[in-house]
């Protein structure tokens, strides 16, 4: 063993190979593990004399490993803590434990709060013409990007306790459910402005008598009903189709195109 205590350059070192390269060398057999392990190899570098009992530590770190890559520096950080004072055992188990919960988490907060919201509004802004959309798509990515690094300086003091820390009084899935249901309710908010919002039904003309004609105003009935009832009832339409129809996304997705090609040709509806 050469020594008992990291120096701040091998682990700024680590945790930079971790934040950047985890996923460089990702493959089907061990996904993440190529980029783990190269992310330790300064560590093991400090902590162990003599190139054969390197590789040897470095083998133990390029066991099968896969996780949402922001969570995986909270899992990296404590790992390193558990290197750094020889309780290699622990912190194989650590891996083992934590990666599967916490890409639970990570594909929900990423996945469900922060893109869709996210995606929407970028395509609100550059529809507008607004060069605010190039900061709505970069700055949330960016966001969570920079997060990495206080997730491994966390992981990095807390040590072995990082498990109760994620796991204690059921963490995790409280945090999976208020992600889903914020997500979820952002997105739903922004249909009645984004999905048909500026989609009205024409009027249709009626005679009223030799020489006057009035019209029957279709949308100010659905209005008066219920605001966006078109949006809505779309929404409803697909959910319905993938739910109840088990059709594919894919053939929705065509489906909504074709309505909106024929009403449009047709004249039913106008932008």
């Amino acid at each position: 063993m050469a020594k008992n205590k990291l120096s701040k350059a091998a682990i700024s070192k680590a945790c930079a190979r971790h934040n950047w390269g985890l996923q460089w060398c990702w493959n089907y057999e061990r996904m993440q593990a190529s980029g783990f392990c190269y992310a330790m190899v300064p560590v093991i570098k400090e902590l162990y004399d003599g190139e054969e009992e390197q590789c040897r530590q470095l083998e133990r770190h390029m066991v099968f490993y896969n996780t949402h890559p922001g969570a995986s520096s909270l899992v990296f950080g404590a790992d390193v803590a558990l290197e750094e004072t020889y309780q290699t055992e622990v912190g194989d188990n650590l891996k083992v434990a934590l990666m599967g919960p916490l890409a639970a988490v990570g594909d929900t907060v990423q996945a469900v709060l922060v893109q869709p919201p996210f995606s929407i509004l970028t395509a609100a802004l550059a529809y507008s013409g607004s060069w605010l959309s190039l900061i709505t798509a970069i700055v949330p990515e960016l966001v969570l990007f920079l997060l990495r690094w206080p997730l491994f300086n966390y992981g990095y003091k807390q040590g072995i306790n990082v498990i109760n820390d994620v796991s204690g009084a059921g963490t995790i899935d409280t945090l999976q459910t208020a992600a889903t249901i914020l997500g979820i309710t952002v997105v739903g908010g922004f249909i009645p402005s984004m999905l048909l919002g500026g989609v009205k039904i024409k009027d249709i003309p009626v005679k009223a008598g030799e020489g006057f004609e009035s019209a029957v105003r279709i949308q100010d009935t659905l209005d008066a009903i219920l605001p966006f009832l078109l949006p809505i009832a779309l929404c409803g339409f697909c959910y319905w189709l993938i739910k109840s129809r088990k059709v594919s996304p894919l053939y929705v997705i065509l489906i909504v195109t074709a309505i909106a090609f024929i009403a449009g040709f047709f004249g039913f509806v106008y932008w």
